[in-house]
Order: C-alpha cells, then sequence, then structure tokens
C-alpha cells in the first residue's frame, strides 16, 4: 500500500511540474495594438476629405464638353463622366454607393 502512495504521489507531483513547465505555452500575451493611428492624422485625414470636392472640381472630366453632357436625359446617368465633383462630393456619390453596393450585396445573397 505504501508502495502505491508514493508511486501516486510521484505522478501527481511530475504532473504538477509538467503543468508548471508548459503553461506558459499556452498562455497567449496581451495583443500588440499596431494598428493605431494617431489622432492628429485623422484630424487631417477628415479636414483633406472635405475639401476633395473643391479640387475635383477645378479638373474637367472625360466627357467635359460633349454634347452628351449638355442635353438629353441620359446625362443626369453619365454625369459623374463629365464632371469628377459627382464622384468625390458625398452629396452626389450617395446614388453611385448606393447602386454598386446594392449590386455587390444581391450577387453575393444569390451565389
Amino acid at each position: 500500500m505504501a508502495r502505491r502512495s508514493r508511486s501516486l504521489a510521484l505522478s501527481l507531483l511530475l504532473a504538477a511540474a509538467a503543468l508548471c513547465a508548459l503553461a506558459p505555452a499556452f498562455l497567449q500575451g496581451p495583443p500588440k495594438n499596431t494598428d493605431v493611428v494617431p489622432p492628429a492624422a485623422v484630424g487631417a485625414l477628415v479636414a483633406m476629405a472635405g475639401a476633395l470636392p473643391a479640387e475635383a472640381g477645378s479638373y474637367p472630366g472625360p466627357l467635359y464638353g460633349s454634347e452628351i453632357c449638355n442635353s438629353g436625359a441620359l446625362r443626369y446617368f453619365i454625369y459623374p463622366l463629365c464632371d469628377w465633383v459627382y464622384l468625390v462630393s458625398p452629396l452626389y456619390n450617395f446614388p453611385i454607393v448606393l447602386l454598386i453596393s446594392s449590386i455587390l450585396v444581391t450577387t453575393i445573397q444569390v451565389a
């Protein structure tokens, strides 16, 4: 009986030592936050984003001055090709983004 209790105690002692030795291998350290953006950079980005429509207004689009941009009902669909301000201004960009995102979501749901 004494032999059995010694081997049980020795087995428990070895199991505890193995658990203590291997415990750090299974623990994860604290996550490293590598994608932190400084607040000053976010403020600068917001200020630049507000000026994007003004910058886009100085460059004409590829169809600027053509007949299709001046008349016809089709011009409302191709205005972003006539003037770049329609692609970067949130007021005019919303229908384009809504159309593209709804087509993308519908395609994913159907497939």
